[in-house]
């Protein structure tokens, strides 16, 4: 296990990247590098596969960072480590961080779970917390379905499938980008009732963390949560969500944490990447605000349930024409954060620093509204398709009403020809 860090107290007034923040960042990155390797440790120790599970763009840079602290410290011996650990979906982590591909070997320990939990309903005239908390529910049961087959969830999931394969593939990417493989590689995940998921995601207010692990709580398979706390301006944290997090932790699990104690739970650190869009999270997100409708499937076709409303917003990544300018300032990003660690401070120059966050000001601070050209470079666009981009850099699609319904009976078609029932 590695060393357990000292806390930086001083607040970060701000999300701006210098250098005392990127130092609070990846000082953050590593306590809880300290905390997931023992809870992989005593998983294992207890019987349990861990399966750690990625559900916002916010825990990508947290998560590859504490990869690395982990690879650093164990080597090839890393719970980690390309070889024991599988992926899913393959190549999508290490295209980020632009390494190769390693084969997983035949007895690996740990799976790592990329699935998008992201409910950002700022732009939805409706009750928001209930729309964000049924849609986290929906993905919940998805991934639930594909770590052990659990009842109730296949439909989710092949309506995630379904909105992935209206992505682009382009040519020239490598073969683990085409949206069909990433469905494929989620799809080759060997389910294991023994299986224990351990999610890593970020918090500020706590809705979204509360969400889910209340989804899974009530689903009757509680998680093991390892959560990144946000203290930008003091923490924002609210204390009932917090309770009711320990609350579904249950306590034959807290044997899990370090030092059983449920405190652990919780990591405080500057989020200073938190909702910056792909610049800093390497991942957009996608939202096809229509399916979000309360009773939409059930309305256009009644074979499906009227309270059916699955998660729509997928992750891809940028468009073909921005992904350099993006990707290039995301991985400046992770290295510029990695060379902050307290035994390396002066290997990174304020000049560069001081580039950095003049650049990633540039292309996180606006939200324009994206082009159609932009979109239709991911996605296949009716030209009166409404495009707009939420505060927290999340893509909404608002499809021709026509269009909408065409792809819910596409679905139901599909799940009729696979004999999979809507009901």
């Amino acid at each position: 296990m590695v060393r357990q860090l000292d806390r930086i107290e001083t607040p970060i007034e701000a999300r701006e990247i210098t250098r005392r923040s990127l130092e609070a960042y990846i000082s953050g990155c590593e306590e809880l590098a300290v905390r997931l390797d023992t809870i992989i440790e005593k998983v294992g120790e207890g019987g349990k596969r861990p399966v750690i599970l990625i559900p916002s763009r916010g825990a990508v840079p947290i998560f590859l960072e504490a990869k690395r602290f982990l690879d650093e410290l164990h080597g090839e011996a890393s719970p980690l480590n390309g070889k024991n650990a599988r992926y899913y979906p393959k190549g999508i982590f290490d295209f980020l961080e632009q390494k190769g591909t390693d084969q997983p070997d035949n007895l690996t320990t740990v799976d790592v779970i990329l699935f998008p939990f992201t409910a950002d309903v700022s732009l939805e005239n409706t009750d928001d917390e209930k729309l964000a908390k049924e849609l986290r529910v929906s993905c919940a049961r998805s991934v639930l379905h594909l770590v052990k087959r659990m009842n109730g969830g296949r439909q989710d999931f092949e309506w995630y499938k379904f909105l992935m394969k209206k992505l682009k593939a382009h040519n020239g990417d490598p073969s683990h980008l085409n949206p069909n493989q990433i469905v494929e590689s989620l799809e080759s995940f060997l389910p294991n009732p023994d299986s224990q998921i351990i999610l890593i995601d970020t918090v500020i207010s706590g809705r979204a963390a509360h969400d889910i692990t209340g989804a899974f709580y009530n689903l009757g398979d509680p998680i093991v949560p390892l959560l990144a706390v946000d203290t930008v301006k003091g923490s924002k944290f609210d204390q009932r969500r917090k309770a009711e997090i320990q609350d579904t932790f249950k306590r034959d699990l807290w044997k899990f944490l370090p030092d059983g104690n449920p405190y652990n739970l919780f990591v405080e650190f500057p989020l200073i990447t938190e909702d910056k869009g792909a610049a800093l999270l390497g991942v957009m997100a996608l939202n096809f605000i229509d399916f979000n409708e309360d009773k939409f499937f059930n309305k256009v076709n009644a074979t499906f349930l009227p309270d059916f409303k699955p998660q729509s917003c997928i992750w891809t990544l940028p468009p073909p024409s921005s992904r350099r300018l993006f990707l290039s300032n995301f991985r400046e990003f992770m290295d510029a954060a990695w060379n902050c660690k307290q035994e390396s401070l002066e290997s990174i120059k304020d000049d560069f620093i001081r580039r950095l966050a003049e650049q990633s000001r540039t292309l996180t601070s606006s939200h324009p509204v994206p082009t159609h050209r932009e979109i239709s470079e991911i996605l296949k666009l009716s030209k009166d398709a409404v495009l707009k981009e939420s505060g927290s850099h999340i893509v909404s699609v608002s499809l021709p009403r026509s269009v909408a319904k065409t792809w819910v009976q596409e679905f139901a078609s599909h799940l009729s020809a696979n004999s999979y029932s809507t009901k």
